[in-house]
């Protein structure tokens, strides 16, 4: 599973690291320049001693520890084997250093500078510190102290600048928080009401963005239930007409037979205005804006798909198709309505695109599933899943097919389409999830 990286932690420790970057530069600074400064000390003292203390050759002095002398072989022996050459550049101080790392203290030091006395002598000064003269560094014990000081300090100012940040970060994140914890909770009631002022003008023209963009997508749903709406009831009165004349003509009929091709005309009407008819009530009953629970009224799904089965034998009629029903006894609670136009589409569907071999209609408890044979016409059977929807100029499935998926997502059920060598399944299973 992928750990989603998260911004507020990305920054805390981004902000950290460079904090402790910088501290570890600025004291890396701060010790060059102090070390820098005590040199300046020590050449400063150097110099006065090469104005005051007179030596003649051969003759060096000691003077507060530093050795003066009037030439470079008169100097202490280690400072000859240390430096191997004399200084050659006037006031140019010379430092050398024995240190086993750069994170441990020198063992040893070494000075040597070469200045001008008034009369425009020579005067070497020298200085040696050696770890065994120190006073103040008598073994490890004083080492592990120093680390022991030295992280008692930085720890807790790291802490206390970690903390310090956290609280910015808190501050910070508590309106960002506020309005992630708004704009989860907007809803189609409160969607248009104005937003809460988050501190910043940031988060508050962010949430401007926020609050328009989901304005305009639910204008754009009420314009299309609306549409919906009044087409689906601009609808019924013309399909009721040709409905009605479609009766009519039938009990006329009865009376004064029609040819073939005129009865053939007249059953193709008949279908198209049924199919309708299911199409305009799927739509209304989508474009319902009422969204308390819908009555539930026991359903017996055997009778049903039998029913419906028979209703839409006549998309049969000229097909080498044979049916396969398989039922048993079995009443579920579900929407009457939405329960009837989703087996209806799906029932239709396999009877439309199957051109020769076998449907089957198996019903088990509350699930149903309709399975086309391998025989059936794949180059009209689309997938209603996964290919675009298509309106048939005959009976409109690809668009009673996804109207009737919308109702299936707003029930809850359980609905799987599969291809299984060149066969279609399909899986309705009645029982609410919700």
């Amino acid at each position: 599973m992928r750990i989603r990286p998260s911004l507020k932690l990305y920054f805390f420790i981004s902000v950290v690291l460079l904090g402790s970057v910088m501290s570890i530069g600025f004291s890396l600074l701060s010790i060059n320049y102090f070390i820098d400064g005590l040199d300046k000390g020590l050449k400063s003292v150097m110099y006065e001693l090469a104005k005051t203390v007179d030596v003649d050759d051969g003759n060096p002095k000691e003077v507060i520890g530093f050795n003066v002398a009037s030439r470079w072989q008169d100097t202490p022996d280690i400072i000859q084997q240390r430096f191997t050459s004399p200084p050659a550049e006037t006031g140019q101080l010379q430092k050398l250093k024995d240190q086993s790392s750069i994170f441990t203290m020198p063992e040893n030091i070494y000075f040597a500078v070469l200045f001008k006395s008034p009369e425009g002598e020579p005067r070497f000064i020298s200085r040696v510190i050696l770890e065994k003269n120190r006073s103040l560094d008598k073994g490890p014990k004083n080492r592990y102290k120093f680390l022991f000081w030295t992280s008692f300090t930085a720890i807790p100012a790291i802490a206390l600048f970690a903390f310090c940040l956290m609280m910015i970060m808190q501050k910070i994140a508590k309106p960002i928080e506020s309005l992630k914890n708004w704009a989860k909770s907007l809803t189609q009631e409160n969607v248009k009401n104005p937003p809460p002022d988050f501190s910043y003008n940031e988060l508050n023209t962010l949430a401007s963005l926020v609050q328009d963009s989901l304005v305009s997508t639910h204008q754009s749903l009420e314009r299309e239930q609306h549409f919906l709406s009044y087409a689906s009831h601009e609808l019924r009165t013309p399909i009721a007409v040709i409905r009605s004349n479609v009766e009519l003509l039938q009990r006329l009929s009865e009376i004064s037979p029609l040819s073939d091709k005129q009865a053939l005309t007249l059953q193709r009407i008949q279908r198209a205005g049924l199919t309708m008819s299911n199409l305009t009530d799927t739509l209304l009953w989508l474009s319902r804006k009422d969204k308390q629970k819908i009555a539930l009224s026991p359903i017996a799904l055997d009778e049903k798909i039998t029913q419906l089965a028979d209703e839409l034998n006549y998309l049969l009629n000229t097909k080498n198709v044979t049916i396969k029903i398989d039922t048993e006894a079995s009443c579920v609670n579900v929407a009457a309505t939405a329960c009837h136009i989703v087996l209806s589409n799906l029932i239709r569907n396999a009877y439309q695109h199957t051109q020769q071999g076998q449907i089957e209609i198996t019903q088990r408890g509350s699930r149903v599933t309709i399975i086309n044979s391998h025989d059936s016409d794949k180059s009209s059977a689309p997938n209603p899943k996964t290919d675009a929807p298509e309106i048939s100029l005959g009976y409109g499935y690809g668009l009673g097919l996804q109207l009737s998926e919308k109702i299936i997502n707003r029930h809850g059920w359980l609905y799987e389409v599969s291809e299984i060598q060149g066969c279609y399944q399909v899986t309705v299973d009645f029982e609410s999830n919700e």
